[in-house]
Formats: structure tokens, sequence, C-alpha cells
């Protein structure tokens, strides 16, 4: 008899923490309370992930491989140079926008404590998703000639301080604009207040 295969049960564990994590926050998401939303007996979270800190370490990991590849799909799907850039940055704010509280669990106050190395890999790649838009966008001369790294570093604190506010509602009139329905005129400013060429 062959053994059975642990991976759909961790799918289910994972998707069931992710549920969890975006109608109840963290606290939400306690071992017991993803086995009984996946379906699975009491025990089986506990054989694949040692606790809570554990679990919310694989969500993490998830939420930073996808923001990364929410960068380059959005990227990929426009057709010049410009759009690309704005694409790329809209895909930052779009996925911080439908995905709140996974978000928040990287990028919020409260910090995940030991982190698994795999974790900064993941942050790694994603922060390279906003290089290469960078990258790209200065070869097309529509970024000044400053070091890629240095500029990806304040595009990246633009975008999350953009996502971070309107996550927090402090984007509304007549306070600032409506972030609700005007994010992408923000990121147009943001962009072109850098444009060599604007």
């Amino acid at each position: 008899m062959s053994p059975r295969n642990p991976e759909p049960t961790r799918t289910a564990v994972l998707a069931a923490a992710d549920g969890l994590l975006e109608t109840g926050g963290p606290d939400a998401v306690t071992l017991r309370a993803v086995g009984a939303a996946a379906g699975v007996s009491r025990s089986a979270p506990y054989r694949h992930f040692d606790g809570k800190a554990e679990l919310l370490e694989a969500v993490a990991l998830r939420t930073l491989t996808d923001l990364g590849a929410a960068i380059r799909t959005a990227g990929a799907a426009a057709t010049t140079p410009r759009e690309r850039l704005r694409a790329g940055c809209r895909g930052y704010i779009d996925y911080a926008l439908q995905h709140p509280q996974h978000y928040l669990l990287v990028f919020g106050s409260a910090p995940l404590g030991v982190v698994d190395p795999a974790i900064d890999v993941a942050a790694d790649e994603g922060f390279a998703a906003v290089v290469d838009l960078v990258d790209a966008a200065q070869s097309a001369s529509l970024l000044p000639a400053q070091p890629v790294c240095e500029l990806a570093t304040v595009l990246w604190a633009l975008l999350h301080g953009l996502a971070q506010l309107q996550l927090t509602r402090h984007l509304h009139e007549p306070r600032t604009v409506d972030g609700a329905t005007r994010l992408d005129d923000l990121v147009d400013v943001a962009l072109a207040a850098w444009s060599p060429i604007a």
C-alpha cells in the first residue's frame, strides 16, 4: 500500500487559513478553526504545522509570492512601456486592496516573529518584480537614470503608502482625493513627477 499523499490536506488547511484570515484577521486563524473550516480531522493541521506561527508563515510566504506574481501579470498584460509601468503599479495596489488581511499580515505593524528563510527569498523575488518595472521604464526613458534599486525602493514605498492609506480609509474627500475612485490619478501624478520627459 502506497503512503497517502499529504498535499491535498495541506492545501485544504492553507485555503481554510486564507479564508479565516480575510474574514477575521490573524486572531481567527487557529489550527482548530482551520481544521474545522477545511473539513479535516482535528489533528490534521498539527501534522503539517507546528503551531499557529508556522501556519501564518506559510500564508505569508504565499502572500509574497502572489503579490510578486500580481505585479508581473498586470505589467505583462499592457502593451507600451508606460502602460506596463502603470499597470504593474496598479497590480501591487490592487492585490493589497483585494487581500487586505494577507497584505497586513506581511506589511502590517505586528511582526511575524521568527521567519522562515523562504519568506526572505519570496520577499526578494517580490521586490525584484518592482525592480524589473523600474528597469524597463528607465530603458524607455520614462524614469530618471538613478540607481535602479534606490528608485525601486522609493516606488515600493509609494505603492505601499497608497495601499496602506486606502486600506485604513485615510484617502477620502475633503481631506484628500478620494482613494476609492482616484488611486490611478495618484499613481499617474507620482510617475509623471519622476519622468524626465514629463
